[in-house]
């Protein structure tokens, strides 16, 4: 039989991810947290969560750097401390997964209990709809159009113009809400699921809008127009690359037998996360292929050949210097310089070798974020720590 993909993606992402109400207090109203120990700013918990998860999301217009946490709200560094937001100053739930700057200025933020907003003064609802923006929420992006795109654990995706929700990858939602996606053709989703669990939404450098999906769905591309979809090959599933097949004896899962990756087809069919570098070239953050580049003809795949890991990637980032920086599960952070790898590790200075994101700022400095409540900062030459 079959494993449930489901409720394999819910299990695998319950410690992966990280994971906003009416005007609330302001930052002049709010206590400011004392953050520096021994003279170094940190990240402090307030919340009492034993472990939880560090993301490092984005550096706003002005300068700030923001990273969400699984229970401990998010944190903002001007540079010199942090401060803490949580339920109590207006966020709508404690567990963040993903925060954006809007057009307008506006911090948004997707919680496990739907979406928010941050002026620079205080947190309201993202809108006065009673909608899909407070339901559980996995991933954010506003396009070049204004739209925001977001994924809601269950069901799909879903694209707020301002004024209508429209949800998209979910066979169970009504046929007008996407009728040119061909949801009744011979293709079913993935194994049975009937909707995809998207964690990372990229608007490329061509106006596409990519979604990964942590549920067994690939990648998909909107064009504006239609969606089309990116799968592994017949060999993926025929020699249970995926790791998922067991015998009707319920035995232990056979192992799996790994074949050379096809440029035609993509590696993995869970994805994590999606980047783009500057000459175009997505790059896929995979569960167990390594990570996987695609240059709008031919797939990519880097693996243990490469001298790299061949499990769980979580970010990919390209830095300023052309350098593609990789953050995994047990294996702390690789960098890529087009040639060869070399690998951080705690050896070095890393806080902790499981790393889910990567950001670098304005001053070209790379920002770390792993499990354990982990954030180290890598400035070329040495990391620091900045959390407890």
């Amino acid at each position: 039989m079959k494993i449930n993909i489901q409720i394999c993606a819910l299990l695998l992402l319950f410690n992966l991810v990280t994971s906003c109400n009416g005007q609330v207090k302001t930052d002049a109203q709010k206590s400011e947290q004392k953050t520096n120990v021994g003279g170094q700013p940190k990240i402090i918990r307030t919340q009492g969560i034993v472990s939880g998860n560090v993301h490092c999301n984005l550096q706003d217009k002005a300068g700030n750097i923001w990273f969400s946490t699984s229970g401990e709200g998010v944190y903002r560094y001007d540079g010199k401390s942090f401060i803490n937001f949580t339920k109590k100053d207006g966020l709508r739930d404690n567990d963040v997964r993903a925060i954006i700057e809007d057009k307008a200025g506006n911090i948004v933020f997707g919680t496990k209990s739907g979406i928010c907003k941050y002026d620079g003064k205080s947190f309201s609802t993202y809108t006065e709809h009673n909608d899909a923006s407070k339901k559980n929420i996995s991933s954010l992006l506003e396009d070049r159009e204004g739209n925001l795109w977001f994924g809601v654990w269950g069901e799909g995706v879903y694209c707020y113009d301002g004024k209508i929700f429209t949800n998209f990858l979910n066979n169970d939602a009504p046929e007008k809400d996407f009728p040119s996606f061909p949801q009744k053709d011979n293709q079913p989703f993935n194994l049975g699921n009937h909707d995809q669990l998207i964690l990372d939404i990229l608007q490329d450098q061509k106006g596409n809008i990519w979604f990964s999906s942590w549920n067994g769905g690939g990648v998909w591309r909107y064009d504006g127009k239609s969606f089309k979809n990116y799968l592994p090959s017949a060999d993926y599933y025929l020699g249970n690359e995926d790791g998922r097949s067991i015998d009707k004896k319920n035995q232990p899962i056979e192992p799996p037998i790994f074949y050379n990756s096809s440029q035609d087809s993509i590696s993995d069919d869970m994805i994590f996360s999606i980047s783009e570098d500057k000459a175009g070239n997505l790059w896929f953050a995979t569960r167990r292929h390594g990570a996987c580049r695609y240059d709008g003809k031919s797939f990519v795949s880097f693996r243990e050949q490469e001298g790299f890991v061949s499990r769980g990637i979580y970010s990919i980032l390209e830095d300023k210097k052309g350098n593609i920086w990789l953050t995994t599960e047990e294996d702390g952070v690789w960098c890529y310089d087009g040639k060869s790898f070399k690998n951080f590790t705690t050896k070095d200075g890393l806080i902790c070798d499981s790393v889910f994101s990567v950001l670098e700022d304005k001053n070209g400095d790379l920002w770390f974020g792993t499990r354990g409540f982990g954030l180290s900062r890598y400035d070329g030459k040495s990391f620091t720590t900045f959390s407890e």
